[in-house]
């Protein structure tokens, strides 16, 4: 039994010098990097007579092995313990390609017949990279920084280089995860959507270990660097058309697409403006009395302009007009007239020598003995030829000044004295039958007739008013007489000598004009009156006030805005106004654009509207209430100024509702300010 024992003993000790008794092998980081440390550590490990250590790294199809050591170096009798550690690049592995380990990988230990091994982590070469610009446009030339970040895969950040090509190309070391740097593009470059490639990467002795790739975007703005102006001529003719062309350039030479403002300014400093696509041309026609001298056109667009100087030239004619046996010379055009106007009245001839002021008319009475004549009033190229009915005892040609207005109105004159004299005796008469009369009260007798009407009318107005003949008033004190508010100037009449411009009109409706108190009665009119800073001329005309912009007074075509901010401001104080009170002033508001016939004449513009100008204006004005309508016409030249919403179609015109009108002038005075104050 004892031999027995000594056996199984024996067996048990070679047993154990080949068996692999509790080992453990540390796990390893979830991710590596090529280049970093792989550090392994075993324990329980125990020796035996033959054989090998192996420690292996298993990555896919590829085994790598780290450690090979004698089974025999470690003891037999007790667990020892084994660290190393490995550097992932090829001199520490030998291996000649790196990209052969990467991937999920595993750590495997064999001793003798026994094997251990880790979970699986991965081997990586990736780099994350973020890239960014500090904004997203840029104007040529200007600076554009770029920052570039880099983290490892195993959560490290690179210490590294960085390569960028693209829009722009530079080389630069990346220290703790970061590097960035500021470039421009050259100030001629064109307008566009520009890229950079970025690839961040670190090396070892064998070349690139880890590498990561990126790509950005950014754009380059088109800025104005040139405005063109071409003139049809360096001369300018009144009376006749004037062709205006504008380009417009930007950094990189290429025209840009637009509308460019102009302005036309006289030798007086008179503003014309007018609109031109750019690429295109805008013909202007001239006034046949526009100043003599050198005039400008200034264009602008984006706050670049150009200046051009043109003449306009002298120029002045003799126009003639008969009118039964008148003669009207007019000296039209931009200079005085001088010269010589031949008059032939059948087969006699008269010469007028004639000095005239631009825009002077001279009247001539013709004159001879009763018959119908052919009369030819000639001035060089410009003649007329009428058959005209004339008296007279000679043939002559008479100043109408020097003749007299009484002597060419003989007639006239007696005519009026018949009829004042016949006036004058009908009111004597009258007054004399008016004595007859004694009164009723007070003594006296009043006429039967006269009493019959006094009494149908006294019983009408009793029953109209619900008052008695007593305290009856003639006077309605409830109709609002805004005429007496002195805002007015202008007036709606037949002008038939007067300029014709596009201009606009504010219609105001007042719906409860004859019932409103005098508060809301002065808030009405403090309203309007607030609005002379716009250059409206006020038209009063019993439940409406009618606003003018003509350019005789504002000075500008662009009076639909002007009118447009008059309406708002009109709406909001209003509205204003009837959110506080309970008199309220029921209103509305509309806005149109159209042709006027105007004349300034002692302070006050007249004026005559051309087509349904007016009108439009007032059918807007009474089509809803407590809003600002303004008609298609005003909304197509104001794209830009007004926020709209549509409201009624006014037969075959479309209106729109005003929320806001943008002040574009001040938006751009205020951004101005704030690039100063930047610089």
């Amino acid at each position: 039994m004892r031999k027995i024992g000594y056996v199984f003993a024996l067996i048990f000790v070679l047993m154990s010098s080949f068996v692999l008794a509790d080992i453990s092998l540390s796990e390893p980081e979830e991710v590596y990097n090529l280049g970093d440390k792989l550090y392994i550590n075993a324990d329980g490990l125990r020796g035996a007579e033959i054989g090998n250590l192996n420690v292996n790294l298993v990555c896919g199809n590829r085994t790598v092995n780290l450690v090979r050591w004698p089974a025999s170096d470690f003891s037999v009798e007790e667990d020892q313990a084994y660290s190393t550690s490995k550097v992932l690049v090829s001199e520490d592995l030998e291996i000649t390609n790196l990209t052969e380990i990467l991937g999920d990988c595993q750590i495997i230990l064999l001793l003798g017949g026994q094997t251990a091994s880790t979970e699986l982590f991965t081997i990586s070469n990736e780099v994350f990279v973020s890239a960014s610009t500090d904004k997203m446009n840029y104007d040529p030339g200007e600076g554009i920084l770029v920052s570039v970040d880099a983290t490892k895969a195993n959560g490290y950040l690179l210490n590294g280089f960085v390569d960028v090509i693209g829009a722009s190309s530079f080389s630069k070391a990346v220290g703790d995860g970061f590097v960035s740097e500021t470039f421009s593009m050259h100030e001629t470059v064109e307008a566009g959507i520009y890229s950079l490639g970025i690839r961040v990467y670190d090396v070892g002795s064998g070349g690139v270990l880890n590498e990561g790739f990126a790509n950005i975007s950014f754009s380059i703005n088109q800025v104005v660097s040139s405005v063109v102006v071409s003139l049809s001529d360096v001369e300018a003719v009144p009376g006749e058309n004037f062709t205006i062309g504008v380009e417009v350039f930007d950094q990189s030479g290429k025209e840009i697409v637009g509308t460019v403002s102009a302005k036309i300014l006289s030798p007086e400093s008179e503003e014309i403006e007018i609109m031109i696509p750019t690429g295109g041309f805008s013909t202007f026609d001239f006034p046949i009395n526009a100043s003599a001298g050198s005039w400008k056109v200034i264009a602008m667009f984006d706050g670049i302009g150009e200046e051009r100087d043109f003449e306009m030239i002298k120029s002045s004619r003799m126009e003639f007009n008969i009118s039964e046996s008148m003669l009207e010379i007019m000296c039209v055009g931009n200079w005085e007239c001088n010269g010589s106007v031949d008059v032939q009245i059948g087969e006699e001839s008269r010469r007028l020598e004639l000095k005239m002021d631009k825009g002077e008319v001279r009247k001539f009475s013709l004159r001879a003995p009763q018959g119908e004549y052919d009369v030819v009033v000639s001035e060089g190229e410009n003649s007329i030829n009428q058959q005209v009915l004339l008296t007279g005892n000679a043939i002559s040609v008479r100043d109408f000044e020097e003749e007299g207005i009484f002597r060419v109105y003989f007639v006239v004159w007696i005519f009026l004295i018949v009829i004042l004299g016949v006036a004058g005796i009908i009111l004597f008469m009258n007054s004399r039958k008016t004595k007859m009369f004694k009164g009723g009260g007070d003594g006296k007798v009043i006429s039967p007739a006269y009493k019959s009407v006094s009494s149908v009318k006294s019983k009408a107005v009793s029953k109209t008013h619900g008052l008695d003949v007593k305290n009856y008033n003639y006077e309605d004190k409830t109709v609002v007489d805004l005429t007496k508010s002195g805002i007015g100037g202008a007036e709606s009449t037949l002008v038939l000598k007067g300029e014709k411009h596009l201009s606009a009109i504010v219609a105001l409706s007042v719906r409860n004009a004859r019932t409103m108190g005098n508060h809301a009665k002065d808030v009405l009119i403090k309203t309007v009156e607030e609005t002379k800073e716009f250059k409206g001329l006020v038209d009063l005309r019993e439940d409406y006030i009618f606003i003018v912009f003509s350019p005789l007074v504002t000075k500008t075509y662009k009076n639909e805005v002007l009118a447009s901010k008059t309406g708002i401001k009109i709406l909001r104080g209003l509205k204003d106004y009837n959110k506080k009170f309970k008199d309220k002033i029921e209103f509305n508001l509309g806005v149109h654009t159209g042709e006027l016939v105007a004349s300034k004449v002692g302070g006050k513009l007249k004026y005559t509207g051309l087509g349904n100008t007016i009108s439009l204006a007032k059918r807007i004005a009474d089509s809803d209430v407590g809003k600002l309508l303004v008609s298609d016409d005003v909304r197509k030249r104001m794209l830009r100024e007004l926020k709209v919403v549509k409201a009624k179609e006014i037969g075959k015109s479309q209106t729109y509702e005003v929320s806001e009108v943008v002040d574009r002038e001040a938006n751009a005075a205020k951004l101005k300010n704030l690039l100063k104050r930047m610089d």
